[in-house]
């Protein structure tokens, strides 16, 4: 007989890990190339081209983000599983603020779904995530109900070719949901909730949750903020509702 589920969805960089996965600018001028971290590109991306220290710098998409897609280094491994490895090496800074909520979510065998800025495929980022049970990090591979790398070609496709990256995060999210709920019951009361650490990602996830409780307010909406400002977990409520949209949440996790 099916069961009331909770559905664990998730953002990969800076959320459950911490990857040494470099960007890499292009000098317009000189042809240069240098390459920086992700918190360090966020840093300084928005002054790129604008008169000052990074007027001649540019990051040009298939370049500057080649790395986050599929594709092997010199040495022919692929980037995200040898930014895994190398993460595993040095110590437990890998683990990012959602990893504890993430492996919870295998361990008692709940679905999780990925939804993520990454270019990579499915298959990668699953294999990827299978070094790490592989190394002792996870009791079992995750059960998974779906992967969007949202600037994945296909994905791209799949969801919308128009639409901006906050747009294809946020129609990922509906597909998460409609999948879980066509594959564990319509008709009982489930829980969803995601996690990311950037707030501009959190207020697209509160309005793709607050957009899925009006479709189905016997359902529960969770949206986790994981940015290094604050660890919060906040329930989705509609806004007629005499309670507020959001309110903390609480329990273990959500379910």
């Amino acid at each position: 007989m099916a069961e009331r589920t909770s559905f664990y969805f998730f953002d990969i960089d800076e959320n459950i890990l911490h990857l040494p996965t470099k960007v890499h600018l292009l000098n317009t001028v000189t042809g240069e190339e240098m390459s920086m971290s992700q918190r360090e590109f966020e840093g300084i991306r928005a002054y790129l081209g604008v008169a000052g220290d990074w007027e001649d710098w540019a990051a040009p998409p298939e370049r500057a983000f080649r790395e986050f897609a599929d594709g092997k280094d010199r040495n022919g491994e692929e980037y995200l599983h040898r930014d895994i490895r190398r993460a595993l090496k040095a110590g437990d800074g890998w683990k990012g603020p959602s990893w504890d909520i993430f492996r919870y979510a295998v361990l008692k065998k709940r679905p999780v779904a990925f939804v993520t800025a990454r270019q990579h495929s499915s298959e990668t980022i699953k294999a990827g995530i299978a070094i790490l049970k592989e190394a002792g990090e996870l009791p079992e591979d995750p059960l998974y109900i779906a992967i969007f790398g949202v600037s994945n070609t296909e994905v791209r496709n799949e969801l919308g070719p128009h639409l901006t990256t906050a747009g294809l995060k946020r129609k990922a999210i509906r597909m998460c949901v409609e999948r879980g709920l066509d594959a564990h019951g319509r008709d009982l009361p489930h829980s969803f909730g995601m996690s990311d650490d950037d707030t501009k990602n959190v207020d697209l996830i509160t309005s793709a949750m607050l957009e899925c409780k009006m479709d189905y307010p016997d359902k529960r909406f969770f949206v986790i903020s994981t940015n290094r400002r604050q660890h919060v977990k906040l329930e989705v409520f509609p806004p007629h509702k005499e309670e507020s949209k959001l309110r903390a949440a609480e329990g273990d996790y959500y379910g």
